[in-house]
């Protein structure tokens, strides 16, 4: 993986620094929306123009959920600006775009060096070569190896401003990266490596966080959140994430709430006596374990009664599915499906 990173609270400061010896000309700045100024990003980019006197092109015009059709729109819009550099700075759906952005210049003959900064601690987006997007309502995966940003900053403090919830649901979702990375068919000992970096600084951490916020903790999950970004790039993930898509494209779970939904199950099928030693858990009676995990962290696992289970439950992502390190059958499917009606 050929990738700058900067981590912790001198990140910042260390790529100015960086910034002032590049010096790009025009900056192409993929942001979220209120959250760009709450956390800290505007005042960076205001940095960034002082020291290197660069143009700043803004493109915030796109949905929480990316689009095809938004990311060709953010397309014509950076070539129209003649950037040198792209700059994006946001949650998991922000990075994504950036990185649909980078990747159709891309294809156009334009590899224009793509700067990644996580405002949320979970997704790992800026540790990885594949980006989200929905194609006709339906949400997709694309991967290749310019989507991967050049510079990853992980700088805890714009995480600072998240709310429990949204705490919650990027944390466990970086949770859930680290132990199907682990899991996953796709692993490799440098996967591994990397998700146990991650448990280490998550596990324990997110409950913690969640009930009784602090910097520190902030810290932790942050980098945590980061390195089970490296662990599902080679991996790639598995059936939690495989039958979470639909979740989210139809009844709006935020991403890691939508995975959350059927982890129990599938570390009960999946999970093995040195995962479970890992996490300090026993094999006995594993999924309450798992649901009291996710119940302390304020994510209900309650479907509401709209929800058509077996309907959602078939729109599953076969390519992620795949990579589960057991066959997911029928059977198998129908048993999740009754247990998600049961709880």
């Amino acid at each position: 993986m050929n990738q700058k990173v900067y981590i912790g609270k001198n990140a910042i400061d260390e790529w100015l620094s960086n910034m002032q010896t590049i010096s790009p000309k025009h900056c192409f700045v993929v942001r979220g929306h209120r959250s760009f100024e709450a956390c800290g990003g505007q005042e960076v980019i205001e940095q960034l123009q002082k020291i290197t006197n660069s143009q700043i092109t803004e493109f915030e015009d796109f949905s929480v959920n990316p689009k095809y059709k938004e990311a060709q729109v953010g397309l014509e819009k950076l070539l129209q600006s003649n950037a040198d550099m792209i700059v994006a700075i946001g949650g998991g759906s922000v990075l994504d775009m950036a990185k649909l952005i980078r990747h159709l210049a891309a294809e156009q003959g334009h590899m224009i060096p793509l700067h990644a900064f996580p405002t949320t601690a979970g997704t790992g987006a800026e540790a990885t070569h594949f980006a989200v997007v929905y194609i006709d309502g339906e949400k997709q995966s694309i991967a290749a190896d310019d989507v991967l940003p050049d510079v990853a900053v992980v700088y805890p403090p714009f995480t600072y401003s998240n709310s429990i919830y949204q705490t919650a649901c990027a944390g466990f979702d970086a949770v859930a990266q680290a132990i199907e990375s682990y899991w996953a068919k796709g692993a490799t000992t440098e996967s591994r490596e990397y998700s146990i970096r991650a448990l280490e600084l998550l596990w324990k951490q997110l409950p913690q966080l969640v009930q009784a916020p602090t910097e520190e903790l902030r810290d932790q999950v942050a980098e945590g959140a980061y390195w089970a970004g490296r662990a599902i790039n080679i991996s790639t993930t598995t059936a939690p994430h495989a039958f979470s898509y639909a979740f989210t494209s139809h009844y709006n779970y935020p991403h890691g709430h939508a995975v959350a939904l059927t982890f129990p199950f599938f570390v009960k099928l999946n999970g093995k006596k040195d995962l479970y030693e890992l996490l300090g858990l026993s094999s006995i009676g594993i999924i309450p374990q798992i649901e009291a995990y996710i119940e302390a962290l304020g994510l209900s696992l309650v479907l509401d009664s709209s929800v058509d289970v077996y309907g959602t439950l078939q729109e599953v992502n076969l390519l992620r599915l795949a990579n589960n390190p057991v066959e997911v059958t029928q059977k198998i499917v129908s048993d999740l499906e009754q247990y998600l009606k049961r709880i």
